[in-house]
């Protein structure tokens, strides 16, 4: 138990340093550049091959525009540009394949292959291609549509009419086109709509799908909307609907453009029933407004300005964390609560100290299995019991709680950080080792010595007669493995052996007697005989041989006597109690517990 708050609080350490090393950092990067990651920077100084950058991975077109002037522009009306945001532009390739990473895509075999992966999840946007005998698009044009649309999690796909003619000739695919797949309603998990097109350019294609997704981007046509609809709505106590509870939370758009960038449509269908998504379109001469591009996060706790703090990139990957933080879903909570422990698991099997690796093996793995199948029982237990009067209130509590320390200045570092540690996980999980195991070294070895997870039952401990200190005889793991009671074996230390009275055999004489002084004194063994008197050898039951090796006792032989009353000749009975036998061989009384009468 003792090591288990050890842990707890080395996880509660490990996380304040990592938050100061961050601030470390981000103060070595303010003196080296004279300037914070998020100072907004004028799209006007940026060369066209960035800007047209920014423009892709916003999902905004510019189509029609050549001049970098317009281009700049365009940028503006989208969005501010960020210090942080152009430094993964200028990243190396392998950064900017990540960023723009574009999955193959999936083959479907069969009509149920396409039903299970397109219209039962009910969660994802497809983009098919449906082909035959012909094809609408090439495998070049095709991979080009691919790569614009994976920075927004547009999954793709392609089916064969070949493969299956009876669900094509059942939908009308008489002829190749592209379908585009998307939740329909307002509801979370609707039922699947379907559109298609046959369009056979890439830019053409990507505003199609620009304009089919903006359909749940609300469109605010004045100011008093502005005010009661989207504004005074947080204040509204009044609501008791499932609906109105569910899209407490809310992101107004202030902007030039005429449509939203992709990014923020394609958000709008990811959080379909948990977030409403609205955009007002302001004209250029309208003064009414201050700074133009603006984007709203509207949460019955407060409204903040999305894009002030780190981490606060406008594209889909850094939106879509930042509203998952403010409006989590239950797989939200499960997986950071799933690394949580997984990192509190690690930092408690960090606290074995021994040479053998087996040990370290076997107690990283118990831990770990052990921590993550309590885990699982814990959220059975939440998931039945989640909709009780009590956890439904407490849930709602913790979210508004949970909200509120997101959108403070302590709570976006927090955030930002731990985005960065889980972006390079190598170095996270390496560094949460070290920690754990130079944190132990500081710790008294007697507050992790008795642990639960010493596992010793799985080795046998050699001893010697001369040390009181033994270790483990890997190579007897699988005899260890063999015994039918493996597990009913209790492992004892060897400490007692030294413990036991050990004294010179001799005949039957009577007590202080001066044959029985002159036997003492003509002993030339190094054992330890203190008298052969009943007080000082109590529970001795006579005997003359011992029933180890079944030979005689000879005169002066060294006997050793077990708390029962048994003996046997010394090192008779060491070898048997090396042997991980910790009894008496005749009456199988412990040879560690003393015997009252």
């Amino acid at each position: 138990m003792r090591s288990g708050w050890i842990a707890l609080a080395l996880l509660f350490l490990y996380l304040v340093i990592v938050f100061i090393a961050f601030r470390i950092l981000d103060l070595i990067y303010f003196c080296q550049y004279g300037l914070p990651s998020t100072t907004i920077v004028d799209p006007f100084l940026l060369s066209v091959k960035q800007l047209k950058q920014l423009l892709e991975v916003r999902g905004v077109s510019y189509t029609g525009y050549v001049e970098k002037k317009e281009l700049a522009e365009l940028v503006k009306d989208s969005a501010d540009v960020l210090q942080e945001e152009l430094e993964e532009l200028s990243d190396d390739i392998e950064d900017k394949e990540k960023l723009t990473s574009t999955p193959d895509p999936s083959q479907f075999t069969s009509a149920t292959h396409f039903y299970e992966e397109v219209e039962d999840t009910k969660d994802s946007v497809w983009l098919v291609h449906v082909v035959g005998k012909d094809t609408l698009l090439d495998d070049y044009t095709w991979r080009v549509v691919r790569k614009k649309v994976a920075p927004f999690a547009i999954r793709t796909g392609v089916f064969n009419c070949n493969h299956d003619p009876r669900l094509c000739k059942r939908k009308g695919w008489k002829e190749p086109l592209l379908l585009l797949a998307m939740p329909r309603g307002s509801k979370p998990k609707d039922k699947v709509i379907l559109r298609t097109c046959h369009l056979n350019k890439p830019q053409a294609i990507i505003e199609w799908l620009s304009e089919e997704l903006s359909v749940r981007v609300k469109k605010v046509s004045s100011l008093r909307e502005v005010e009661n609809e989207w504004l005074d709505s947080r204040g509204n106590k009044n609501s008791t609907s499932t609906s109105e509870s569910n899209l407490a939370v809310k992101v107004l758009l202030f902007t030039h453009l005429l449509h939203p960038p992709l990014f923020l449509a394609a958000l709008s269908i990811k959080f379909t029933g948990r977030i409403t998504f609205g955009i007002f379109s302001v004209k250029k001469d309208d003064q009414k407004i201050g700074k133009i591009p603006l984007y709203l996060i509207i949460t019955p706790e407060k409204t903040s300005v999305y894009g002030r703090r780190r981490k606060e990139q406008f594209n889909l990957i850094s939106m879509n964390t930042f509203l998952k933080s403010i409006q989590p879903e239950i797989n939200d909570i499960f997986l950071c609560s799933l690394v949580l422990v997984n990192m509190f698991a690690m930092l408690h099997f960090s606290q074995v100290f021994t040479d053998s690796w087996w040990r370290i093996i076997v107690a990283s793995i118990w831990t770990i299995v052990t921590y993550n199948l309590l885990l699982f029982a814990c959220w059975l237990c939440v998931c039945g019991a989640i909709r009780w009067p009590v956890l439904s209130f407490f849930g709602k509590s913790a979210s508004s709680w949970l909200r509120w320390f997101i959108l403070s200045n302590v709570g976006s570092l927090v955030r930002s950080d731990w985005l960065c540690l889980l972006r390079s996980y190598p170095l996270f999980i390496s560094s949460l080792f070290i920690f754990g195991r130079l944190a132990s070294l500081k710790l008294p070895r007697s507050a992790n010595r008795d642990s639960w997870w010493e596992i010793d039952c799985l080795f046998r401990p050699s001893v010697q007669p001369a040390v009181g200190h033994f270790e483990l005889e890997e190579g007897l793991l699988i005899e260890r493995l063999a015994v039918p009671s493996f597990w009913l074996t209790p492992v004892t230390s060897p400490d007692y052996i030294k413990n036991l009275r050990v004294w010179k055999f001799i005949k039957k004489i009577k007590k202080d007697s001066p044959e029985a002084i002159e036997t003492l004194m003509d002993g030339s063994s190094d054992e330890v005989v203190k008298t052969l008197s009943k007080g000082d050898l109590p529970l001795v039951i006579e005997t003359t041989e011992c029933a180890i090796c079944l030979e005689k006792y000879r005169t002066n032989v060294s006997l050793c006597g077990l708390p029962c009353g048994h003996n046997y000749h010394h090192k008779c009975i060491l070898i048997w109690l090396q042997r991980d036998n910790h009894h008496c061989p005749i009456c199988r009384w412990p040879a560690y517990k003393p015997k009252h009468t």
